[in-house]
């Protein structure tokens, strides 16, 4: 790499003095009269950038966020660092690091101030969790946007700066450490500065290498400071290797997330079909061993313990003894489909509207299953076999339990039914709390659907769904 500094030119033609000094005297600040005027207005534009990224991530804005990033102050000091680099000039490199170092701590400040006199959130803004999210892109986007920026340092193309400085954010994510670190969520807050971190150093490098192809060190002080310069794009490259390698396995967790896994597996998958659900989201609890699933769909899970049962034993055969117990949680949501206008929109409606359940109510006896409320929680039979109900006629229905038996009245039109149950219970029967609930959920019944292996009766407000299996002769 010695060897490369010493003889690398540019390809045409090197700067000339006058645009070399021109570039020079506008990035650097020479002369101790100048540079207290210079540290001022970078104080006054971080403060002022720091209130407007963390006002603008607070309130979930991405528009005041990228404002933020326009005024931000912070694209010269790293700019400064890359050129220092490429002259060999130790002393503005670590004056420019130290400035780095001083608005990073500032801004971060500012944010968790701000965010302590902010009005009381309950949920973390999704601008901030954006920041939280650093991935191999990331890295790419710096090492561009960092050549990008020296390229139009040395060729006075100005009006691509607000763009460079938009492409990667240096200020949001230092703002979004400070305003997690109030929510304390530590290990968001250390994403975050992962991100303002990787797009320092991968600036820094790539803004190096470019200004070295420009020629902005002439080629005299390139010789004369090539083990510097080396040195120095050394301990740059080993930072972004350093960074990028837990990047990139991160970006997989990113990309390939539990949802994307969920939907891989061949029993999630089976499951979901099964059933008619999607996923809306899914988290794994490592510490508490807690599977939860967030799920959409017509019915509420009515197999949660089948699927828990399938992934267990998947589970045992993969881990064999090091297998730990596991459980899992399901929050359903309730979808509807339907569309505008009706003769262009799908047919689901329309067929459902179609279906006409009195006939094969009527082909065989149905075994009560179970019901499952909406909250999740189940009620079973002891005695499965005693718990039958049979259509008589187009209005009559028999129904049997472990305690009693009668006759009772129903409507059916369509997929709409309505059960009205007067059976008298035996208080004493072992299992008459059991009777009590079932006769009266069957007293709240208002849809019915029946599949091939499945009849179910939807309760009322939607609080659960009763199920029964077919009795074949």
């Amino acid at each position: 790499m010695w060897e490369l500094i010493k003889k690398w030119r540019y390809a045409g033609a090197e700067l000339t003095t006058t645009e070399r000094r021109e570039m020079l005297e506008e990035l650097f600040v020479f002369g101790k009269d100048n540079q207290l005027p210079f540290y001022k207005r970078m104080a006054f534009l971080l403060v002022i950038s720091t209130i407007i990224a963390c006002s603008g991530l607070l309130a979930d804005s991405s528009a005041v966020v990228i404002g933020a990033m326009l005024v931000a102050p912070m694209m010269r000091p790293v700019m400064i660092s890359a050129a220092a680099i490429t002259l060999g000039w130790s002393h503005y490199l670590y004056q420019a690091l130290l400035l780095v170092l001083i608005m990073a701590i500032g801004a971060v400040g500012i944010a968790a101030v701000l965010a302590l006199v902010a009005p009381d959130q309950l949920n973390i803004s999704e601008q901030v969790l954006a920041r939280t999210k650093p991935t191999y892109f990331d890295l790419v986007i710096a090492l561009a946007a960092g050549a990008g920026g020296a390229y139009t340092l040395t060729h006075k193309e100005s009006n691509a700066i607000p763009g460079v400085a938009m492409a990667v954010a240096l200020l949001p994510p230092l703002a979004s450490t400070g305003i997690l670190l109030v929510f304390g969520a530590s290990d968001l807050a250390l994403k975050a500065f992962v991100l303002f971190f990787t797009n320092f150093v991968a600036m820094v490098l790539s803004g190096t290498l470019t200004f070295l192809y420009l020629g902005v060190s002439p080629r005299k002080a390139r010789i004369r400071s090539a083990s510097l310069i080396r040195n120095y794009l050394l301990v740059f490259m080993v930072l972004v290797f350093g960074v990028s390698v837990p990047l990139y396995f991160y970006s997989t967790e990113v990309w390939y997330d539990a949802r994307y896994k969920a939907n891989q597996s061949e029993i999630m998958r089976a499951w979901l079909k099964e059933n008619d659900f999607l996923i809306d989201d899914v988290r794994l609890d490592e510490k508490r061993r807690i599977l939860f699933l967030k799920l959409l769909g017509p019915n509420p899970p009515r197999s949660v313990e089948t699927l828990h049962t399938e992934l267990e034993s998947r589970l045992r055969i993969k881990h064999g003894e090091n297998f730990k117990p596991f459980s899992i949680e399901v929050l359903w949501t309730k979808t509807a489909s339907f569309g505008w206008p009706p003769e262009l929109s799908l047919q689901s409606d329309k067929l459902g509207l179609e279906r006409d359940y009195s006939a094969r109510l009527r082909v065989h006896p149905w075994r009560w299953i179970g019901i499952q409320y909406a909250n999740g929680d189940w009620l079973k039979p002891v005695h499965r076999q005693s718990y039958v109900l049979e259509a008589i006629d187009e209005g009559s229905i028999k129904i049997s339990t472990y305690c009693t038996s009668g006759t009772a009245k129903y409507e059916l039109s369509q997929e709409v039914i309505s059960l009205d149950l007067d059976i008298a219970l035996d208080e004493k029967c072992t299992a008459a709390k059991v009777d009590k609930r079932f006769i009266s959920d069957l007293n709240q019944v208002i849809g019915i659907n029946i599949g091939d292996e499945q009849l179910s009766l939807r309760l009322d407000s939607d609080i659960g769904v009763i199920y029964f299996e077919p009795v074949r002769q």
